[in-house]
């Protein structure tokens, strides 16, 4: 457990998520945790819900907190955190996971003396599997680095990147999870065509990709080393995987990440 006080600025559904996942991998203390949002119904339902502590004004939030963690609406930046920002100690750790929010804007926003970690969050946190990937300024020690991969721990794993490659990684990894969803579906739907009743297709699929993973991941292995193994001479899977080489599957997937980096990159200017 962390012997650090955190406070978060901005109590959505990605504040929660975090919350949450701290509080049940017992990463904070709840007391040392501090909620500010401007909706009071909001900050009531955090506190009653994970025994934290939740503040009527901004400014109080922040006194003596380790970790500001900012929550807000990229849009809103600005304006949430105009009464804090002369307010904040060298040595607290700002940590925003506004989309699309520079490094360079939180340094014009609160001065470049401070400790900046911009993260982009896993989207799949129910399950703490995936990764949130954090890029850092200069002035964040590698103590600081260990402080926020064990915070960022409770919603799974963690990569450092440079922040050139945060949105390639928001196209690619958190847009990941609907795409394979995408698949999935179309899997479960094969198996209904298939004559199997939806719930013995759902389960084939999800064991299926579970060991597919898996697989990749204890071999180490490229998936076209797998699949070479796994199609025989005018075998079943060739002609399946014959249907999909044709109508482009493989440049599909790729041209939906790109479309989603193309989109990424236009919401940052």
């Amino acid at each position: 457990m962390l012997n650090k006080k955190i406070t978060f600025i901005g109590g959505g559904n990605m504040a929660e998520g975090i919350i949450g996942g701290i509080v049940s991998n017992e990463i904070f203390d709840p007391k040392n945790i501090t909620v500010f949002d401007i909706l009071s119904e909001r900050r009531k339902y955090l506190k009653d819900t994970y025994g934290i502590k939740d503040a009527e004004d901004i400014l109080s939030s922040v006194e003596g907190a380790d970790i500001v963690l900012i929550a807000v609406l990229p849009q809103n930046i600005v304006e949430a955190v105009q009464d804090i920002k002369n307010n904040l100690s060298e040595s607290t750790i700002i940590i925003s996971i506004c989309a699309g929010v520079k490094i360079e804007k939180l340094e014009n926003i609160f001065g470049s003396q401070h400790k900046f970690v911009r993260v982009m969050p896993n989207t799949m946190i129910e399950v703490k599997h995936g990764y949130s990937a954090v890029s850092t300024n200069r002035k964040i020690e590698d103590s600081d680095k260990e402080t926020v991969e064990i915070l960022l721990s409770g919603l799974g794993k963690t990569m450092f990147l440079d922040e050139s490659l945060i949105n390639g990684f928001t196209a690619y990894s958190c847009g990941g999870p609907a795409y394979i969803m995408y698949f999935i579906a179309a899997l479960v739907d094969s198996g209904v065509q298939s004559g199997l009743s939806r719930k013995d297709s759902v389960a084939i699929a999800l064991e299926n990709l579970i060991a597919s993973a898996l697989t990749l991941q204890k071999t180490g292995k490229h998936p076209y080393e797998i699949t070479d193994r796994m199609t025989s001479p005018a075998g079943i899977g060739i002609n399946g995987l014959h249907v999909l080489s044709e109508s482009g599957f493989h440049g599909i997937v790729m041209s939906s990440v790109k479309k989603a980096l193309e989109r990424t990159n236009e919401l940052e200017k």
